[in-house]
């Protein structure tokens, strides 16, 4: 075996990824407002990057909740679904909205202008019980460690080897927490909070408690005939405990606790003026970027500089051009996806969804002659204003279906999510609509669809199957 070694020349081809490049990627996929802050962040490290005069951000953009958005296109059809039971009382997911009246009440808690916190309302609670002393020093302790859905994660023992007390102590004074208001405070999770209710509430209920605390997660899969013959009681007992349990709150500190909204700047307006679509990049508030002369003068004239100095200087002059190259780069690669997105989906701005046609990204690549990649990033974390809305770039690329009435052949999956959503909407709430009967009325259209695609379709929604839809309208009538 020949171990020599030897010097071989081999001739590759590779692609070799510049600092510049690498750089002006990174801008692509960034929102409007992270832009923003990079610029920002630049002009303070930067010393040859200066703003133009007269382009300071004297107005500030306007702002949308993310939150409202998505609540614009699913509110109607969330009061009159099954969103109810599941993402209320899951105990897998740590989020809650409460039910409409805890809505108005936590509204009404945020439009006060001096709304007390949580820690505040349950020690001035505290102050009139009848806690003294060191109870009362662990009862404050307590308070501090609630989580922002009024939780304390830590079991009674843990804590009293944390806080240097006795487990009886703990319990005694935990006690006296959860009969505070909100009711319920201070518990270890879910399950134990709405028990914690539904014995303050209803002391006599014994079935109710039981339900809590044995067949919790048989309730979450609405499974009331194996409830039943767990419990030996009719179905309709049962029932009727769940609309009970329904009306506890899952989450106590969530009115004292809101959520603070996400806010968001659409990167672009799209309007229709005389029938033709004019696009605005929403980016005029932002600073208009130069080079410093003097500094680079000083790169220039070179005189009693030294080497490191001018090393510096070329360093930062380079790293400016860049930007401002690649800023403004960035801004015409959004321009134009956008409008190759206006040309393919006109329709759907002219008339809505239901003329939404499916896209992909290799078709805007293919006809502006990018890299799917590049539309990919350019894509990312922008928002357009239209007239059906404000949405994200990304929400226009969808999957397709056969379909006979449409043109090209095909239908965008976006239309077949939004006909399954109201076909659902305006359903009978006693005689809720089956996976089978919706794949027959898209069909009626010239749709062709699999059942097993309307079950994938109903998930992403979040609908629940016809028989849970129809137990959660029996809930939200009684």
């Amino acid at each position: 075996m020949n171990l020599n070694h030897q010097l071989v020349q081999k001739q590759t081809q590779k692609l070799v990824m510049t600092q510049d490049l690498r750089q002006s990627i990174e801008l692509l996929p960034l929102s409007t407002l992270e832009l923003a802050d990079r610029i920002s962040a630049e002009l303070i490290e930067n010393p040859m990057l200066e703003e133009e005069p007269g382009s300071e951000r004297s107005k500030s953009p306007e702002l949308y909740s993310v939150d409202d958005l998505k609540r614009k296109e699913k509110n109607d059809f969330l009061k009159n679904s099954d969103q109810g039971w599941q993402d209320s009382f899951s105990l897998d997911k740590p989020q809650y909205r409460g039910t409409d009246a805890s809505d108005r009440n936590q509204k009404y808690i945020e439009s006060s202008p001096n709304a007390q916190s949580l820690s505040e309302h349950l020690l001035w609670q505290l102050r009139i019980s009848s806690l003294k002393g060191k109870e009362m020093e662990i009862a404050e302790i307590l308070i501090s460690m609630l989580d922002d859905r009024g939780f304390i994660s830590q079991t009674q023992a843990e804590l009293a080897t944390e806080i240097g007390v006795s487990a009886k102590t703990i319990k005694k004074v935990l006690e006296q927490i959860h009969q505070l208001d909100p009711l319920g405070i201070g518990a270890g999770s879910i399950q134990e909070t709405l028990y914690i209710q539904a014995k303050i509430l209803k002391p006599e209920d014994k079935n109710l408690h039981d339900l809590i605390q044995k067949y919790l997660k048989d309730l979450e899969k609405l499974d009331y005939k194996g409830i039943s013959k767990k419990m030996g009681l009719p179905v309709e007992a049962i029932e009727a405990m769940a609309a009970e349990i329904k009306k506890l709150e899952p989450f106590p500190a969530t009115l004292y606790t809101p959520q603070k909204p996400d806010y968001i700047v659409p990167d672009v307006i799209i309007r229709e003026i005389e029938g033709e679509f004019s696009i605005l990049l929403n980016d005029e508030w932002l600073p208009k970027l130069k080079i410093n002369k003097e500094y680079k003068g000083m790169l220039k004239k070179g005189a009693g500089a030294k080497d490191s100095d001018k090393e510096y200087i070329s360093t930062k002059l380079n790293s400016a051009e860049w930007l401002i190259r690649s800023v403004n780069q960035r801004r015409q690669t959004l321009y134009r996806v956008v409008s190759a997105i206006i040309e393919l989906q006109t329709e759907f701005f002219r008339k809505g969804v239901r003329f939404l046609k499916p896209l992909t990204l290799k078709d805007i690549a293919e006809r502006l002659d990018l890299h799917e990649s590049t539309v990919s990033r350019i894509t990312s974390n922008k928002y357009v204003q239209t007239s059906w809305g404000i949405l994200e770039l990304k929400w226009f690329f969808s999957s397709g279906l056969k379909s006979k009435s449409s043109e090209g052949g095909m239908e965008s999956s976006k239309t077949i999510h939004d006909i399954i959503r109201n076909l659902v909407k305006e359903e009978d709430p006693e005689s809720p609509l089956s996976d089978q009967d919706i794949v027959e009325k898209i069909e009626s259209k010239g749709i062709e669809i699999a059942r097993r695609t309307v079950a994938k379709y109903r998930k992403i929604l979040k609908i629940l199957p016809s028989n849970q839809r129809k137990k959660v309208k029996s809930l939200e009538a009684r």
